[in-house]
């Protein structure tokens, strides 16, 4: 495992922004994605998806569940541009967020400074019978520690910072990224 060490918070939002801004038409999520997530659960109230650049997992998971409350967050001021997508920093508690979510969903989760934090703020935020899925891409060109992306983690190490964290590991599936083809692995997961 590997983190990229930034100077200061400012320095680490300052970079995150900056990739917001240049990459924000680029799409990660793949449809099918979603679709494989209504395996595992069919109903949900309310979705959190963290770090969604441009919303698009808000659009697909809406599809799938269309009574569903779904918000999502972004640290970049570009969140204003798109609907139910807030402005927020994925790493910090949010009081009226904490056991609501059936869904809280992720494949930003590597754009983390302490994935300790944010996995333990969003396993707070899961509702007593809801799941957590992690998206992550593990191709070498992507599982790399950079600015932009500051945590490198493979599949072990993945396991051991979810046992580390009181969250429970049920399965993983694959699925390709829309924006690369990239392989990515999407982990199931409970409290």
């Amino acid at each position: 495992m590997k983190i990229f060490k930034f100077t200061d918070y400012n320095h680490y939002k300052k970079e995150q922004v900056k990739a917001n801004v240049k990459k924000i038409v680029n799409v990660w999520i793949n449809e099918n994605t979603v679709k494989k997530i209504t395996q595992y659960i069919d109903k949900a109230d309310n979705i959190l998806c963290h770090g969604v650049r441009n919303a698009k997992e808000l659009e697909f998971f809406k599809k799938y569940y269309s009574s569903a409350d779904i918000i999502g967050t972004e640290i970049s001021h570009t969140a204003k541009q798109f609907k139910n997508v807030i402005e927020w920093d994925f790493h910090n508690v949010k009081e009226e967020w904490k056991s609501k979510f059936d869904i809280v969903y992720s494949n930003s989760w590597d754009h983390s400074y302490d994935h300790i934090k944010s996995l333990t703020t969003w396993k707070d935020q899961m509702s007593t019978n809801g799941f957590m899925f992690l998206e992550h891409g593990y191709d070498p060109k992507d599982n790399k520690s950079r600015v932009s992306d500051p945590l490198e983690i493979y599949h072990e190490e993945i396991l051991d910072t979810l046992k580390q964290v009181n969250l429970k590991y049920i399965t993983e599936f694959t699925t390709t990224a829309l924006q690369n083809k990239t392989p990515a692995r999407v982990y199931v997961i409970k409290k």
